[in-house]
């Protein structure tokens, strides 16, 4: 191997390096937003339930209170 072609593959190799580097932290990124509308939705969907459950907590207590 001559230096001249082992210089290009060090080249080529450290250019593929830096493609996967910056691959894997657009990966993260993603990722990161990903679960971060995953957890707002989650949210939504439990807020959603807690006033609904609330609300029929209320009118059973409501019901009772009058049986009383």
């Amino acid at each position: 191997m001559s230096a001249a072609s082992g210089a290009a593959d060090r080249e080529d190799t450290i250019s593929e390096v830096r493609q996967l580097i910056s691959d894997l932290r657009d990966a993260a990124q993603d990722g990161r937003h990903l679960a971060q509308r995953y957890a707002e939705i989650l949210q939504n969907v439990v807020d959603e339930y807690c006033v609904e459950f609330e609300k029929r907590a209320e009118a059973a207590l409501v019901r009772l209170e009058a049986v009383q």
